[in-house]
């Protein structure tokens, strides 16, 4: 049975690793935000990686050391010695995240640092986070527990509901 596992690669590097393990006929995945970056002369979309040195590999335990041989992988990601497994509804929710493309600014009314919030509608409806900053608009952080990683998405006020204890 196939899982997903997390490997770090080379910072900058994730799209072509991606593109070498597809070409192994492997399941490979890492999430991309678009963001506008602003030179001197002029203003372009880039794509940034969301979580920069991982790809996400669906594989069976057969195809590691394929992945492995990949150029531009480093290991698997480990906790206490063991290979993390990701769970399918952690790489669902870093696909809703990167096809969402959240990016407003708004003033935060009743929501208050560390509160714990569901969001209400969209395609990342039914996900739960905690509200880590306030300043410039409100970001959700969303943890990964597998990974041990959070990811912060900038979201609009309106679609954010606390949640009760």
């Amino acid at each position: 049975m196939s899982c997903w596992y997390a490997v770090y690669v080379n910072v900058k590097h994730e799209k072509k690793v991606v593109s070498k393990l597809q070409q192994l006929m492997l399941e490979a995945y890492s999430p991309f935000v678009k963001k506008m970056q602003q030179w001197s002369d002029r203003k372009k979309w880039v794509e940034f990686p969301m979580l920069s040195g991982y790809v996400f590999v669906k594989i069976n335990d057969v195809d590691k050391q394929k992945v492995l041989s990949c150029n531009g992988v480093f290991s698997f990601i480990k906790f206490d010695g063991v290979e993390a497994k990701i769970r399918d509804s952690e790489i669902t929710i870093l696909k809703s995240i990167e096809e969402s493309g959240y990016d407003v600014t708004q003033e935060v009314g009743e929501l208050k640092l560390l509160d714990e919030v569901e969001i209400s509608q969209g395609q990342l409806k039914g996900i739960k986070g905690t509200i880590v900053q306030l300043q410039n608009g409100n970001y959700v952080q969303i943890q990964l527990q597998s990974l041990h990683q959070s990811i912060k998405v900038k979201l609009p006020i309106h679609i954010l509901k606390t949640v009760s204890c």
